[in-house]
């Protein structure tokens, strides 16, 4: 391209977001590929584009073989690397991502400035921001980390999904800490096969340095393999399997937990009001970044003992109602085990359970997921849950598959199926 030199004013992968002075990335997709909208970016102001092949454009091109990877270090390096200004934390897995980066947040904030990037949202210091995915695509990320940067935090506490990782979303990222939580079957609608969705994960934890710490569940049947993967200095967490970081006597009951937490730097008693044993596992991977950056044990029972509250999960709802309600993001088979393993435990004298699958996910885990409802619930109402480009009926009748002899009400509407749970 012959011409001047121009600023890049921002860094954008959707053209509607495009102003004059942007630099547009085409980033091809299952569904919409970004070349297609060149022209639109152009149109909005765009000075330059990222491509994966030539276009006829009136504007310079760079041309890439992988837009992903090359968008993501660009970012970095237009927000100024801002991860090299603080300590990043990756937690990954399929279930507990989310909690147990309350959790760590919960330890470390005592004494830190620190963020949280997940899910939900993302925080500044315990202030909440919205975000839109799990692991956010390069340019909101890197501008996220350059807000945090510059309010000179010492931690970055980040869910890090399997999407995001294959995604080259975390390209340019250097990570103090990697964390494992569990693997059970999910997103093989994309990874096809549960091996290509631990390498996914797995990829984390080989980006590891020698100095660097792995934190890893080793009750999970693929503990093991995180172990193997990394050149880390390796923590491991578990009830069962003797561990670095472990919880004995562990009592539960509908307010909460007690245990006594073991670690390398001695025994103390933790009583936390994170329902389950799903949470006892949450709380422990927390202690064993904790451990990891050397924190001490009275600090960390403030932690975890402090109230952490996330929403949607084992959320309870309380309007003065003579019966219990608990919100719960469960959408694996595992998770809605776990979930409903520990409502059934409580022996309430009736248990209904609402819930759906999302569309355009994987398919296979819909009747596992009636099967699992039918062998903890009294009754079953089943409801869409962001069917996307599928009929929600269809959706509904393959989760129903797996609910045997249950009983089972299909309400489609999700608001209704709620009012007439409320209603029985």
């Amino acid at each position: 391209y012959e011409g001047e030199d121009t600023d890049i004013v921002s860094i954008e992968y959707d053209s509607r977001k495009v102003k004059k002075g942007s630099l547009f990335c085409c980033i091809p997709g299952a569904i919409l590929d970004g070349h297609s909208f060149a022209q639109g970016a152009i149109d909005n102001g765009a000075t330059a584009l990222l491509v994966e092949r030539d276009l006829q454009v009136s504007v310079p091109q760079i041309v890439v073989k992988n837009a992903r990877k090359a968008m993501a270090e660009m970012a970095a390096a237009f927000y100024g690397y801002p991860q090299r200004e603080m300590m990043m934390l990756g937690v990954t897995g399929t279930n507990g991502k989310t909690t147990t980066t309350h959790v760590i947040e919960s330890i470390f904030i005592e004494n830190h400035k620190v963020g949280l990037i997940g899910t939900l949202y993302y925080k500044l210091n315990g202030e909440i921001r919205k975000s839109k995915d799990t692991t956010p695509e390069p340019p909101d990320l890197q501008a996220i980390l350059r807000e945090m940067a510059d309010l000179d935090f010492s931690y970055c506490f980040m869910e890090t999904s399997s999407h995001g990782i294959e995604f080259h979303r975390l390209q340019g990222c250097r990570f103090r800490v990697a964390l494992f939580t569990n693997l059970t079957q999910d997103h093989l609608d994309y990874h096809k096969t549960m091996e290509n969705y631990l390498n996914a994960k797995l990829k984390l934890f080989r980006w590891l340095g020698e100095e660097d710490f792995a934190v890893i569940n080793i009750d999970d049947p693929y503990g093991g393999r995180f172990v193997e993967a990394t050149r880390a200095n390796v923590l491991t967490y578990g009830i069962y399997s003797p561990a670095d970081i472990m919880a004995r006597d562990i009592h539960y009951d509908i307010n909460g937990t007690r245990y006594t937490l073991v670690t390398p730097k001695g025994e103390i008693d933790i009583r936390t009001r994170l329902l389950g044993r799903f949470n006892v596992y949450n709380a422990l991977a927390g202690v064993g970044t904790a451990v990891a950056e050397g924190i001490d044990l009275e600090q960390i029972k403030r932690g975890l003992e402090r109230p952490i509250r996330v929403a949607g999960r084992m959320e309870m709802v309380d309007r003065g109602q003579p019966f219990t309600v608990v919100v719960d993001y469960a959408h694996t088979p595992d998770g809605m085990e776990n979930v409903l393993g520990l409502a059934r435990g409580l022996n309430p004298r009736k248990l209904i359970t609402v819930f759906g699958c999302g569309g355009d996910r994987d398919k296979e885990k819909r009747p596992i997921m009636g099967g699992v409802a039918a062998r903890f619930s009294d009754e079953i109402i089943l409801t869409a849950d962001n069917p996307r480009n599928e009929d929600p009926l269809q959706i509904l009748a393959e989760i129903r598959k797996g609910c045997d002899s249950a009983s089972v009400t299909e309400i489609v509407d999700r608001r209704s199926a709620i009012q007439h749970v409320i209603a029985m």
